[in-house]
């Protein structure tokens, strides 16, 4: 009988209690209570003494309002220690978190070997020939389990030390003392110097990235505190660092605004910024436990927060992954009617992009959903104000002015990457399209161009509007798509759909041709064969895209198909009566559905 020594299976690692996530959760707010305290500071800075108080009156009321705003200053000393504190601590337990799933593959590997060695073994006790084999074998796992219980032994050190090191430095900061200390420590961070810096290279990202990297990590966090709504939009700092700004900006909006709505002085602009704020707060508590598998930090990151922009329609941009850290950056531009209250519909839809594009590579993948442009939206059926808002979407105006502020969001996401150069697909959608052709035309500096349902785009040849590889996807039902000029100028530029364009068409599907199924199959290109192409294209997987062989959309008559032809056609087969009945149908049709509000973001 064969006797061979083999090290016991080796117990899972324990789990964490204190993760990222929870970390930067908690972090965050403590930045809110922060950006509270910060306001309540400055109002009482700038309480005057009342018109008309003369001597002591005078001098009490001066001493009450410095004495006031000097306590507050204390609290927010402290504030700034523990935030500091739980960054770190956040840090920490990320790099923790990596060392776990590397030490978890290292069990779970080191297990199957000792399992397969042992069942070769017994299975093979009658013959002895292949024991030295065996024994060297054993040998190699026994050192293996040892170094790995070692280890896992250290880790383990690590962890309690971190949370350790965390609970001492809050500690350090709870009593009322201690935060008179801090305060008055000669090396706490001045923000309003930071913010005279900051202001000194906003607008270039180039410069503002790599001032931001010379900050401490306390500079850093002052610096978010005193100016959450700035630094979580300025193109150039960091995402991560955006997001813990723009994640404070968006708790402390609410509080504030939540209690001027009960008080009753609550505005209207007030009042829409509340609205906003809110379907961002609802869009990340529902994907509070959402975690990179990579790092173990927060998958969705909020990178532009400006809710009280475009007319009350807010803009905002969020990611799934980190743009800085990614292989593969994808920003999807959506068209008509989008607005942060439309941000669900959208989120979820780049989300499944996400999922498409993981699914195809073995790099990392972060998947962008922008909206920081005043998109055509209103009722077309509202006000006045309303219908001149819908009406904007037959001038390329707001896609030019978009297109601005989407090549500085561009150059943001340039500035701030670390590491090698990530490829950086855009995506436009309908209007968004048309507003991606015009950054385009003005260089943005992307590797792919894809242009969804695309009613047109200020060039007339994918050569003349980019450097990029431009990729097409047009559904032969979509009547947006048919808005492009075929032969010469239209409203909002060239069909990039057309052969004579240049660009590549990959296969979207048709969609159904009855004139009631056209918001559809407008708005169905994340889904199947054209979600998996949008994927592929994403990470640079070219041979997986699935080519669109037919490339020209002709009429049985062999010309090409013209909006009023689609329109007489997809009449006929969808109504079953008079043609007119059937487009008038469809007008309602897409009327209704945007009263409905089921519409917001899917249309143009």
């Amino acid at each position: 009988m064969v006797t061979i020594e083999l090290p016991r299976a080796i117990d899972p690692v324990p789990a964490m209690e204190s993760t990222a996530v929870r970390a930067a959760t908690f972090a965050n707010n403590l930045r809110a209570v922060a950006v509270q305290v910060k306001d309540v500071q400055a109002w009482a800075e700038s309480q005057g003494v009342p018109d008309g108080w003369q001597g002591d009156a005078r001098e009490a009321a001066d001493h009450g309002t410095t004495r006031f705003a000097r306590r507050v200053d204390v609290s927010e000393a402290a504030l700034e220690r523990a935030i500091t504190a739980a960054d770190r601590f956040e840090d920490r337990l990320v790099r923790l978190g990596t060392r776990r799933i590397e030490l978890a593959k290292r069990r779970t590997t080191l297990n199957d070997d000792v399992e397969t060695l042992r069942a070769e073994i017994e299975g093979n006790e009658a013959v002895e020939v292949n024991v030295a084999g065996w024994e060297r074998r054993a040998a190699g796992l026994r050192s293996r389990a040892t170094d790995l219980l070692d280890d896992i032994t250290a880790w383990i050190g690590d962890d309690d030390d971190a949370e350790d090191e965390f609970v001492r430095a809050l500690q350090h900061v709870d009593e009322i003392a201690e935060g008179r200390r801090a305060a008055q420590d000669p090396d706490r961070p001045d923000p309003d110097a930071l913010g005279r810096a900051f202001d000194r290279r906003v607008g270039d990202p180039v410069a503002l990235a790599a001032w931001w990297r010379t900050l401490s990590r306390a500079q850093k966090q002052a610096l978010l505190a005193e100016r959450p709504h700035e630094i979580g939009n300025a193109d150039g700092i960091p995402v991560s660092d955006r997001d813990e700004a723009n994640r404070a900006a968006v708790y402390s909006d609410i509080d504030r605004l939540t209690r001027q709505e009960a008080d009753g002085v609550l505005t209207d602009e007030e009042r829409a910024i509340l609205d906003n704020a809110k379907v961002i707060r609802e869009e990340l508590n529902g994907r509070m436990d959402d975690v990179d598998p990579l790092t173990g930090e927060h998958l969705v990151h909020v990178i532009v927060y400006k809710p009280g922009e475009h007319g009350g329609d807010g803009g905002v941009a969020i990611s799934f992954g980190d743009p800085d850290r990614a292989d593969h950056v994808s920003v999807n531009v959506p068209g008509l009617t989008s607005e942060t209250s439309s941000l669900p519909g959208n989120l979820a839809r780049t989300e499944d992009l996400h999922g498409s594009a993981l699914g195809q590579t073995d790099g990392t993948v972060a998947s962008i959903f922008w909206l920081d442009y005043d998109a055509p939206s209103g009722n077309p059926v509202g006000s006045v104000d309303d219908l001149l808002d819908f009406g904007s979407v037959i001038g390329p105006g707001a896609a030019d002015r978009g297109g601005e502020r989407f090549s500085d969001f561009v150059d943001g996401l340039r500035a701030s990457d670390e590491g090698d150069r990530a490829h950086l697909t855009v995506i436009g959608h309908s209007y968004g399209s048309t507003t991606v052709g015009h950054a385009l035309q003005d260089g943005l500096p992307v590797d792919d161009a894809i242009l969804i349902g695309s009613p047109g785009v200020p060039e007339y040849s994918a050569a003349a509007l980019t450097d990029a590889d431009v990729w097409v996807g047009a559904k032969d039902n979509d009547p947006v798509s048919l808005l492009g000029a075929q032969d010469g100028p239209g409203t909002l530029g060239g069909d990039p759909a057309q052969e004579s364009f240049g660009a590549t068409r990959f296969e979207t599907g048709d969609g159904s041709s009855r004139i009631q199924d056209a918001l559809d199959n407008h708005t169905s290109y994340f889904e199947g064969d054209s979600l998996h192409n949008l994927g592929a294209i994403v990470v640079n997987q070219d041979d997986n895209v699935i080519h669109d062989e037919e490339r020209e959309r002709w009429t049985d008559e062999g010309h090409y198909q013209t909006l009023p032809e689609y329109l007489v056609e997809s009449s006929i087969k969808g109504a079953g009566g008079p043609i007119v009945d059937g487009v008038e149908q469809w007008g309602r049709d897409f009327i209704d559905s945007l009263s409905r509000g089921f519409g917001p973001g899917r249309f143009l």
